[in-house]
């Protein structure tokens, strides 16, 4: 039974870490805009299937297939700044209908991808290790896809943390995350900061996307749905404002769907699982009143 608890717990926490990636992602973009984009988890499916395009179609090695793929979804998030952001957020009333746009924006992407590659999930190469061989260490069997996303998630968050205290426009983007009129007083480019945070939170979520294919294939569950709302709820947990805490949230979902499945049905592993998560975000806020 250890041996069983040990290997959900090391999928739990991989799978949990994805979830979280796209949180920072959404917290790192509230944080500078202080709006919602629900087209953000749309990076996640355009990252899975521009990586797939570039690895199985064009047969280039995975490596750069997913470099190129995040690059792509990163010019993405400078369209996005550029040609809704801007003409709607900035004018009076235009920050809901910048939300609503997003919203639309992401019923588009959906139904582009549809046309481009059908709507058939794509199994993603086994560039992580064959599933049907596990690393098997004493009575432990563990998934070789979960130690690379805890291996590439790892060395993600360290150089973000690097990039965000040892850099110039880390600090700058920290500044107008904490107060933009203080940040432009300071003589920092608010607006430069603004691109590289559109560019910086959709190839996070290009990248956790792209993680994620080997365990929801390269589908369109990766561009919304029940993904959308874990990587939202991770947010949540993390306040919106601490990208750190929305990863310890992501690992909370993606520790409590994966015991649920031990003790319950699947069937009821989303269901018992945002029942947990509502009942800590009501014992925290109750704790802090």
């Amino acid at each position: 039974m250890l041996s069983i608890w040990i290997q959900n717990a090391v999928s739990g926490v991989a799978i949990g870490l994805l979830y979280g990636l796209i949180g920072l992602g959404v917290v790192l973009f509230f944080q500078t805009t202080n709006l919602l984009n629900f087209a953000h988890i749309s990076s996640a499916m355009l990252g899975a299937y521009l990586c797939y395009m570039f690895n199985v179609t064009l047969h280039l090695p995975f490596v750069i297939a997913m470099l190129l793929a995040i690059l792509l979804v990163a010019c993405y998030g400078l369209l996005l700044k550029r040609f809704v952001y801007e003409p709607l957020a900035k004018r009076e009333g235009g920050r809901l209908e910048f939300i609503i746009a997003t919203l639309m924006l992401s019923v588009f992407l959906l139904n582009a991808v549809i046309v481009l590659w059908g709507g058939v999930p794509k199994p993603f190469p086994n560039v992580f290790g064959d599933p049907a061989k596990p690393l098997i260490i004493g009575s432990v069997a563990i998934q070789t896809h979960s130690l690379w996303v805890l291996a590439y998630v790892t060395v993600f968050v360290i150089a973000l943390q690097s990039f965000f205290t040892k850099t110039m426009t880390g600090k700058s983007l920290r500044a107008v995350a904490q107060n933009q009129g203080a940040a432009r007083l300071m003589g920092i480019d608010v607006e430069k900061m603004l691109t590289i945070s559109f560019m910086l939170s959709t190839g996070i979520t290009a990248l956790a996307g792209i993680l994620l294919a080997p365990a929801y294939f390269v589908s369109l569950d990766l561009g919304g749905g029940i993904i959308g709302i874990k990587g939202f709820a991770a947010a949540v947990v993390g306040r919106m404002n601490k990208p750190y805490i929305a990863l310890l949230g992501g690992v909370m979902i993606g520790l409590a769907e994966n015991f649920v499945v031990l003790y319950a049905s699947s069937a009821y592993r989303d269901v018992i699982t945002f029942a947990f998560l509502i009942l800590f975000l009501v014992i925290r806020k109750k704790a802090e009143a």
